[in-house]
């Protein structure tokens, strides 16, 4: 495992990678083949921080607006994950997904769904009859309801780690418990183009050691943290909309779950203003099942992954009007996770921020911020389009 300490490692490189979630590791296992890359995580291990705290959900594309990179980057990342799935032996089901309405309100979201669907290309969105839903799922309540067969389940850790060996055997280097202190625009960054070194960045390790380091092009990928890492090289992440706000959620066990024998991912239909695609059943790939996540914004940003049981009446009641067995005497947090999102609290849903920033004067710096859900998914989407960026 090529995980050497900065002071035994090179110091000038052609690509820097702040961040070794699944985005970052992707783009990294795109980039090492064409030259030399150094990936900087600040936690001891990659994946440590939304990559390892989510549903684990491989999307079909269905909820996005079209022609947003959300939609383009999940519906082509979904069948790149299948692709990879298959070649490298990594965990990975393609258990399918109902969404499911409670009330003739709901049944028209569905349709709009289902032609939301269309327009990014996902053709594969049926109605379901009730008998067969009843028959697969008979301990669901429902109206009306859809089935995506290509929404899947993945080893996210699984993924992260084909991404990790892959980039290793092109020889990319990977320094842990590290953070960029700072980021310094290069005489030859400013003079334009993407040739040539362009940034230096100051690493401090975990004993407080500072070490500099050069790259022609920096990548930052930094996930909860990427807007204070724009704001670092110089950027007015304020003033170019990009200041991340954080919501975090939890996910629940319920006793008894095995009686519940669900099979397929169960999704109410999501509230109106899209924070979230809202409580529902999950599964993972040893076929447990949890119900999840809430979603609240938090008043200060702080990397806390606790969980409270607080509120259990009214996430139980969430769930019982699809799963009416469920009481909230049997649930328990088991999990969190909080998302980078770039709306604020009231705010309209906004795209992924994908962005080569010449155009801000900052030559050979891309900045990815707000990449939540579906990022796990479009992770793969985006390292190609990061490729053609370059």
């Amino acid at each position: 495992m090529k995980c050497a300490k900065l002071a035994g490692m090179a110091h000038d490189y052609d690509y820097a990678i702040i961040g070794a979630g699944v985005v970052g590791l992707a783009i990294v296992a795109e980039l090492a083949p064409r030259g030399s890359v150094l990936v900087i995580e600040k936690e001891w291990k990659f994946g440590q921080g939304c990559s390892s705290h989510n549903s684990e959900v491989v999307h079909a594309g269905l909820y996005y607006e079209p022609g947003s990179l959300k939609a383009r980057l999940c519906v082509a990342g979904n069948r790149l994950i299948r692709d990879l799935a298959r070649e490298h032996g990594f965990g990975y089901s393609m258990v399918g997904k109902y969404v499911v309405a409670t009330s003739e309100q709901e049944t028209e979201y569905l349709k709009w769904l289902k032609e939301n669907a269309a327009r990014n290309s996902v053709t594969d969105l049926r109605w379901v009859e009730l008998d067969e839903l009843r028959e697969q799922e008979p301990c669901v309540r429902a109206v009306s309801a859809l089935f995506s067969p290509t929404t899947g389940i993945v080893d996210s850790h699984g993924l992260m780690s084909h991404f990790k060996t892959q980039a290793e055997h092109s020889g990319a280097d990977f320094v842990f418990n590290s953070r960029v202190v700072g980021i310094r625009s290069l005489p030859s960054a400013s003079a334009g183009g993407l040739g040539g070194v362009g940034y230096e960045l100051s690493v401090r390790d975990s004993h407080g050691d500072e070490t500099s380091i050069t790259s022609r092009i920096v990548i930052n990928s930094a996930g909860l943290f990427a807007d204070d890492v724009a704001a670092l090289a110089g950027l007015d992440v304020r003033a170019h909309g990009i200041e991340l706000h954080w919501a975090k959620g939890f996910y629940y066990s319920v006793e008894g779950s095995l009686g519940l024998n669900i099979r397929h991912l169960i999704y109410p239909v999501p509230d109106p203003s899209m924070k979230s695609l809202g409580v529902h059943a999950t599964l993972d790939l040893a076929g447990g099942l949890r119900f999840g996540p809430t979603a609240f914004y938090l008043e200060k940003k702080n990397e806390d992954y606790s969980v409270s049981n607080d509120n259990l009446e009214t996430v139980a009641s969430n769930i019982a009007r699809y799963v009416p067995s469920v009481k909230s005497d049997g649930m328990n947090a088991v999990m969190a996770g909080i998302r980078p999102k770039l709306s604020a609290p009231g705010d309209p849903v906004r795209d992924f921020y994908i962005r080569e920033e010449s155009d801000h004067g900052f030559p050979g710096f891309i900045n990815l911020v707000g990449i939540e859900s579906p990022g796990l998914t479009a992770a793969p989407a985006i390292a190609k389009m990061i490729g053609q960026i370059l």
